[in-house]
């Protein structure tokens, strides 16, 4: 009989841990892509495969294999798209590494940032996007520009150190 009763409580207690940790497990905000954690930047919760959101600002990560030379990079960003404008195209330095990124304004009022990283044979696009309406009219593109260097700098450290 005791046997019988251990069983069960034991099974009850696993039961009762797979109902506490499935939530954290289900919410879990990070993904691995070719080794690496990634997650968004701060109040930002996932999405989507590679995509975090908060609000209208969002971050989406893709990866390839190979790598994309800044030229390439840069050159098809000065594309633009169907429903995009090409704004401008540079290099950003961070701790001593340089990043190509490329602006582009969306006719939906969202300013788009992309950059790239190279690491271990892999290419990752970041792509950043803020709608600027959601700033005040004076300070919308400096707000807009402030919000996508916070999203580029964490996303790039997040690629390049985890």
């Amino acid at each position: 009989m005791v046997h019988y009763w251990l069983k069960d409580y034991t099974m009850k207690n696993i039961y009762i841990l797979i109902l506490l940790f499935l939530p954290t497990i289900m919410l879990s905000q990070s993904q691995v892509l070719n080794g690496i954690d990634l997650n968004g930047p701060k109040d930002f919760k996932k999405s989507g495969d590679l995509i975090w959101t908060k609000g209208n600002d969002s971050v989406h990560i893709q990866s390839m294999k190979g790598t994309l030379s800044r030229e390439q990079f840069q050159s098809t960003c000065k594309q633009g798209s169907r429903t995009s404008e090409f704004i401008e195209t540079d290099i950003l330095e961070i701790s001593g590494k340089e990043y190509p990124y490329c602006i582009q304004f969306g006719d939906n009022d969202v300013l788009l940032l992309q950059t790239m990283v190279c690491r271990d044979g892999f290419t990752y696009m970041i792509h950043l996007s803020t709608y600027t309406l959601d700033y005040e009219k004076s300070v919308r593109l400096e707000e807009s520009y402030k919000q996508l260097g916070y999203m580029s700098g964490y996303m790039i450290t997040r690629v390049e150190q985890f």
